[in-house]
């Protein structure tokens, strides 16, 4: 019953919106391992911050996706660190400060250095000692150990290298997990011979690094917001944050400088998409997430043939 809702949840966070090339009915069918992992996890560090080379400033997605399910995991009693770079630190504070994560759940930010990004990571896993370690809408080397934006773009001289994280993650048999939209992303080596088939530039901007559990999404933001509507219903408790706090998230980072990773400018949309529709897909996954709360707790109709002694 479970996995008809998490499919359906796939699904839907899966729809291709910009086109990339990844495909709307293109899935990994790993949401239901990764939401059995992220519910045994007890320490998880999150990965996120995509900075727009025009503006050197990070973008709107990831950071609120990688906030919603740090939430979600506090939730649920358990210890979460986020890490970020220099760009994108701001925004992941002001969707903190949204979600009330400053005050009633207080969570680590640490800020990976350009410079020594290697050490960092290194000494983040064996100070943190993760269990599991997620990356959202977080850029990941190429091949050629460039760094690129959906458009080719050279990141690789001022965004510090997190690839770092998952190696020593798999050194350690520690698991690892992304979220990504476009096949440049950490861990979307995974999927690598169908990113360079399918997506524009994908043999230049493919990541290498290859998570054990990968969310393709149209949107990462949408990718962690499914991953928190299925912790919902393996827990059978409502862990999606509403649209207000979606809505302030988006307003804190504007007022940040963050930037839509599409458009380039300093507006409450994501990867050039509406706020009604970022708002609407929220409440699809929170439709998708009551129906299946719902079943859970209703007790099973009794058949006419049925003896009740």
């Amino acid at each position: 019953m479970k996995q008809t809702y998490i499919d359906r949840i796939e699904t839907l966070i899966g729809v291709d919106v910009g086109c990339r090339g990844l495909g709307s009915d293109f899935k990994t069918g790993d949401l239901g391992q990764a939401l059995e992992e992220l519910n045994q996890a007890q320490r998880i560090m999150i990965i996120t911050g995509f900075c727009i080379r025009d503006t050197m400033t990070g973008e709107t997605d990831g950071p609120i996706g990688a906030v919603s399910l740090g939430a979600a995991l506090k939730k649920l009693d358990k210890e979460v660190v986020i890490i970020t770079d220099e760009y994108s630190y701001k925004l992941v504070v002001a969707c903190c400060k949204a979600m009330d994560m400053d005050m009633d759940m207080e969570i680590d930010i640490g800020i990976v250095p350009f410079e020594g990004a290697e050490d960092y990571c290194e000494q983040s896993i064996r100070d943190f000692e993760p269990d599991l370690v997620v990356a959202i809408e977080r850029p990941g080397r190429a091949a050629d150990g460039g760094c690129y934006s959906m458009r080719g773009e050279d990141l690789s001289s001022f965004v510090p290298n997190t690839d770092h994280l998952f190696s020593i993650a798999k050194e350690s048999e520690i698991k690892t997990m992304a979220v990504g939209d476009g096949g440049n992303e950490m861990g979307m080596g995974k999927i690598a011979e169908h990113i360079k088939k399918n997506v524009k530039l994908g043999e230049k901007i493919c990541a290498v690094s290859a998570s054990d559990y990968l969310i393709v999404a149209g949107v990462s933001n949408w990718g962690a917001h499914g991953l928190v509507a299925g912790l919902s219903i393996m827990t059978s408790k409502m862990l999606l944050h509403n649209v207000d706090k979606e809505i302030e998230m988006l307003e804190g980072m504007i007022g940040e400088g963050g930037v839509d990773g599409c458009s380039k400018k300093v507006v409450c949309t994501v990867d050039g998409l509406s706020l009604e529709v970022n708002l609407d897909m929220l409440e699809q996954l929170k439709v998708i997430t009551l129906e299946a709360l719902s079943a859970h707790r209703s007790p099973p109709r009794l058949s006419r043939s049925t003896r009740l002694w």
